[in-house]
């Protein structure tokens, strides 16, 4: 009898091994993230086969129109385009502009050229939004894939499937896959990098010039994604000489050679003088416009924000299960005695220190520097969201450490609900969010509402403006009215609104970026409610402005249309009111109109011949 329990007990625990030793259980739950990203990204109702997704954001149509630019260009021009003189000429054009490198924007001229030409958009006249939001949404598929293998590689298959979770279920991380950006891509790039290197090269006891070929060029592919990657290179330097000692300066150079080459040949903007273009770009980064960071309760330039701001912002969000979790795993490392006198299965539970030591360097050097003074940091975690794919993998290593544990303590059944709580918690927090998922706070400062009243931003690029929002306040909007939108910080927003968010379907409506200066101001408005770039009118608001409709997480207001009190003889607002802090805030903000860039920008482009 008691035989044949133990039995029956074996037959699902069985199964949940077979499951797990799976070589493709990287790759399925992969796929199973790209679909759940897929499932909710259309900006405008686009598509039948997607829900509504976040708002259109400040900068994607600016992301997609270079994408597209590329991807079509290269297309017109045929075979042609394999010629060094046709693809100078483009990466030359009126139409482009070299403020990112190629890459990042490529998969999303790339899914929009496949998508527009398959399944046709009416109404659009070279681009739509949603199709190129399928490039993220792959991206991701493919960074779950990623880093859950790299860590079942190296720590076991509970290890890879907790890894893989982590990095699929960090909200902020999910939220950015819906958006037609480059940080995805960055993410992707970013740790495709490090996991590559560590997985080539660490367990090498001596090393050849070779060797330092293939890193170089996933090296060269990050550096043609965005400027984050520039924290690559000092981090895999000081790792190679550290363990290799000269017998590292070859491969070394082999590594920065290769990276230069593919960095030059993959954006042809550098080629016609690639001195003076590649110090260009760099520049580019450190000159430029002023933007402003909500952080407890005040308004900071952006170089201006406390030194603690990337370290206090990850750890309020990510989620507490994988925050724990994560710092237990990055403890766990096997010494080199251990590793010795191991069996080689046994390595199967820990990093070692060699690799774990490259994580680390990749994970605190974006955090260190900017937390550096007068390094220009803003938009909550967007600048260094690189740390949390590599973080994902101690995750995965604490989240095995946790369940031997648990299981040596209590039974499988209190060990298997841990583990559901643990997956359901952020899963929750997600659905309630939905789709904005970037103002997501953990529960260390009490969620989005906690994290309201202590001064920081709910809401930061627009995607609270959501396409259900837009169609449901759109019958209360008057036909032919003037609509305010606060705040604008890209001159090319408005027309991106027009055209590519729901409002498309509104084409009689005239928007501007709300003065509250002007004689005649608008009396819609629509409100962005990014506390960095207030306006006072619009926080406290002047007698007889009704709210029309409002988007509401966790009773945190993200956004809402306000209609202004009718014009009357006399000031639409009395005498002007003194300075006033945004009313979650304890410390008073500077109320000042949100800051238009006045760097170039590529002309809209026009439809192919």
């Amino acid at each position: 009898m008691s035989g044949s329990t133990k039995t029956h007990e074996a037959t699902p625990a069985l199964g949940v091994a077979s499951f797990l030793s799976s070589p493709w259980l990287p790759a399925c739950l992969g796929l199973l993230a790209f679909f759940s990203v897929l499932a909710s990204i259309d900006v405008a109702q686009d598509v039948a086969w997607s829900a509504n997704g976040p708002g259109l954001t400040f900068d994607e149509g600016l992301n997609v129109e270079g994408g597209v630019y590329v991807v079509e260009s290269v297309l017109r021009s045929g075979l042609s385009a394999a010629h060094p003189a046709t693809m100078s000429d483009i990466f030359n054009g009126k139409s482009y502009h070299p403020d990112y490198p190629p890459l990042g924007r490529l998969p999303l001229g790339l899914a929009n050229a496949v998508l527009f030409r398959t399944i046709g958009a009416d109404g659009h006249e070279l681009y739509v939004i949603t199709y190129a939001r399928v490039a993220s949404a792959v991206l991701f598929g493919l960074l779950v894939t990623l880093v859950s293998a790299f860590t079942r590689d190296r720590a076991g298959p509970v290890a890879g499937l907790g890894a893989g979770l982590a990095i699929w279920l960090t909200p902020r991380v999910f939220a950015h896959a819906h958006l037609a950006s480059v940080e995805t891509m960055m993410n992707l790039t970013y740790a495709a990098c490090v996991l590559f290197t560590v997985y080539w090269l660490a367990d090498r006891k001596t090393l050849r010039a070779r060797d330092g070929i293939l890193p170089g060029l996933f090296l060269g592919l990050a550096l043609l994604t965005k400027i984050q990657a520039v924290f690559l290179p000092p981090v895999l330097a000081i790792w190679i000489l550290y363990y290799w000692r000269k017998e590292g300066i070859l491969p070394l150079l082999t590594l920065a050679g290769t990276s230069f080459v593919v960095f030059l040949l993959g954006w042809p903007w550098l080629w016609s003088d690639p001195l003076h273009r590649f110090f260009e770009y760099f520049a580019q980064t450190t000159d430029r416009v002023t933007l402003y960071c909500y952080y407890f309760g005040r308004r900071y330039a952006d170089r201006d924000v406390p030194w603690h701001y990337p370290f206090v912002m990850f750890m309020l969000t990510t989620p507490l299960p994988a925050l724990a979790l994560g710092c237990w795993g990055a403890t766990q490392e096997k010494s080199r005695k251990h590793l010795r006198s191991s069996r080689s299965r046994e390595r199967q539970f820990k990093l070692t220190r060699k690799e774990n030591q490259l994580l680390l360097g990749a994970f605190a050097l974006p955090l260190v520097v900017f937390a550096l003074p007068k390094v220009p940091v803003y938009d909550g975690e967007r600048l260094f969201l690189v740390v949390w794919p590599i973080f994902a993998v101690w995750t995965g290593i604490g989240a095995k450490h946790a369940i031997d544990w648990a299981r040596n303590k209590w039974n499988d059944q209190i060990t298997t609900l841990f583990v559901a709580i643990a997956i359901l918690v952020p899963l929750w927090t997600m659905s309630v969010l939905q789709p904005c998922q970037l103002s997501f706070y953990n529960t260390i400062i009490g969620g989005l509402r906690g994290a309201s009243m202590a001064g920081l931003e709910p809401t930061y690029w627009g995607d609270s403006l959501t396409p259900k929002f837009l169609q449901r306040i759109s019958d209360d909007i008057p036909e032919g009215a003037r609509v305010g939108v606060a705040p604008v910080l890209h001159p090319l927003y408005l027309e991106g609104l027009r055209k590519d968010s729901w409002l498309r379907h509104r084409p009689d409506l005239t928007l501007v970026a709300y003065d509250d200066k002007e004689p005649n101001p608008p009396q819609y408005v629509l409100v962005i409610r990014r506390h960095a770039d207030p306006w006072t009118s619009l926080t406290k608001k002047a007698p007889g402005t009704v709210t029309v409709g409002e988007v509401e997480r966790q009773s945190v207001q993200l956004a809402e249309l306000v209609k202004l009190p009718d014009p009357k003889p006399g000031p639409l607002v009395p005498d002007p009111l003194p300075a006033e802090p945004v009313p979650a805030s304890p410390v008073p903000v500077t109320p000042q109109a949100a800051p238009i860039p006045d760097a170039p920008i590529p002309a809209i482009l026009a439809p192919a011949q």
